[in-house]
């Protein structure tokens, strides 16, 4: 009889944001990767999500499998470990239930402990109790970055024996078709606005690119900014959005990728990332990124995104000015950032999640 190992699939009944879309792409391509490997023959690999509705999601070697009869936290925290008992438990989305011990846990950042003001009260003293016991009892945390697994380890030095880190991939973007209606909807047109993404908490630092715009005297262009506001999480939401700015909210993948491969510009703003999807994601459609140079942002984008103080409006005029009517720059930097994007691979993400299954099943 094959040995069980369980993947806690609650991401498939949350909406698609940072965490949610890593937990899919690596479990997606550990179906495939796992179609090629001989690893079936000891193992077999089940989601398990709570009795309600999730995403429509098919793999061919992983079976999804829903259980109990709560949802959310309470599923999570109660039937999960119960229903799971000793057998190997995969976590991806930050969370996972805090008693349980022959688990992995993937901890995107440590933006609760280096950046609270970004979230709520509630929200931050949750996950630093499930942090906490994460680090005393799984056998196993995985982060996105090394800059994330220096911060976990200021505030949780117990994890030091237990931590290692798997990069994201990025080439989920190019096998989605672009919604180029998205454009026209937003009175849009091609190479013609500048690009922004992202949730509107705080520590996204979109109130910068405002700041910046209203001191150019030469700037006309439009900016756009996509992406939900979860304001029952972030403490401050989007208290500023300027004239000069159009926020077209929560889109479609398809209409995200055509936003990307139309922009001129991608701006990545934010104070805090654990990893940042974003402008990796601009990279790979051929897009010029001008990104913070703040948190884990210059690790992963290294030389190729034209970097700014995250703390100065001049810093940010200066290089949208110095960019945006550039066109031979821009061509350059865009060619190489997208040749580099191509080294973040979610295989390469799922190979390294199969050798920690191994080692600790």
């Amino acid at each position: 009889m094959k040995k069980k190992i369980y993947i806690n699939g609650r991401f498939l009944t949350q909406n698609v944001t940072g965490v949610q879309r890593v937990a899919e792409q690596i479990v997606k391509e550990l179906d495939i990767t796992l179609n090629k490997s001989n690893i079936f023959s000891q193992y077999k690999i089940i989601i398990l999500v709570p009795n309600c509705e999730c995403r429509d999601v098919v793999f061919k070697n992983i079976e999804i499998r829903s259980i109990g009869i709560l949802k959310g936290h309470l599923w999570e925290q109660i039937e999960l470990p119960l229903f799971v008992k000793k057998e190997l438990l995969i976590n991806l989305c930050n969370t996972g239930p805090m008693i349980k011990k022959n688990q992995l846990v993937m901890i995107h950042d440590a933006a609760i402990c280096s950046a609270p003001e970004g979230f709520s009260k509630k929200f931050v003293l949750w996950y630093k109790l499930l942090y906490k016991q994460f680090s005393r009892n799984s056998r196993r945390i995985v982060t996105v970055s090394n800059f994330s697994k220096e911060e976990l380890l200021r505030y949780y030095p117990k994890m030091d024996n237990k931590l290692g880190v798997i990069y994201n991939g990025v080439d989920h973007v190019v096998d989605i078709n672009p919604d180029e209606k998205i454009l026209s909807k937003n009175d849009l047109e091609a190479d013609d606005y500048i690009l922004a993404v992202s949730s509107m908490n705080p520590n996204k630092n979109f109130r910068v690119i405002g700041e910046a715009l209203a001191k150019s005297k030469r700037f006309s262009g439009k900016v756009v900014i996509a992406g939900g506001n979860q304001t029952g999480i972030f403490a401050d939401g989007a208290s500023s959005v300027g004239h000069n700015i159009k926020w077209v909210g929560y889109v479609t993948d398809e209409e995200l990728v055509a936003l990307y491969k139309n922009a001129r510009i991608f701006i990545f703003p934010s104070l805090y990332e654990g990893f940042g999807l974003p402008p990796l994601e601009a990279m790979r459609m051929g897009c010029v990124v001008i990104a913070s140079n703040a948190a884990s942002i210059p690790e992963i984008c290294k030389e190729h995104a034209i970097y700014f103080d995250p703390n100065s409006p001049e810093d940010l005029l200066n290089k949208i000015e110095s960019v945006y009517e550039n066109k031979i720059l821009r061509v350059n930097q865009a060619s190489k950032a997208l040749e580099f994007s191509k080294e973040y691979r979610w295989s390469l993400a799922a190979r390294i999640l199969i050798n920690y299954i191994k080692e600790l099943a």
